[in-house]
């Protein structure tokens, strides 16, 4: 299977991820989404590795350069055109701060989903 680049991966049995890959496509069609659970990837892309994308989202640009975690924030702002006329309020200290302060916070409610999710003893184990 060709994977297009550029290529997010995310986790599909994260809520939150789900929800940030569906809003990225309403956005922007021409995005391109792999589960971070297809060993396939692995095989294709040998610079990353499943439990680091399992752990933050992943994103390989068109010249095959590995972003993780804000960096792939920091990418899609600047690259997707109804995001990047905001894109100014990043572009200083304050706004760096903002955006590490709530992907930071995202993060946290990602890992106590799961948390969430392992405890139950009706969820599915990952």
């Amino acid at each position: 299977m060709d994977y297009q680049l550029p290529l997010i991966l995310y986790d599909p049995e994260c809520p939150l991820c789900l929800r940030f890959k569906q809003g990225l496509e309403y956005l922007d069609q021409s995005l391109h989404f792999v589960s971070a659970r297809d060993e396939k990837v692995y095989e294709l892309f040998p610079e990353l590795t499943k439990q680091d994308c399992l752990q933050r989202v992943h994103l390989l640009t068109a010249e095959r350069k590995v972003l993780a975690g804000p960096e792939v924030v920091d990418y899609l702002v600047k690259t997707l055109p109804g995001i990047s006329k905001l894109a100014w309020l990043l572009d200083n200290d304050q706004g760096k701060k903002v955006k590490d302060f709530f992907y930071q916070k995202v993060e946290e409610l990602r890992e106590l989903s799961q948390k969430k999710d392992e405890d139950c003893n009706q969820c599915p184990k990952r």
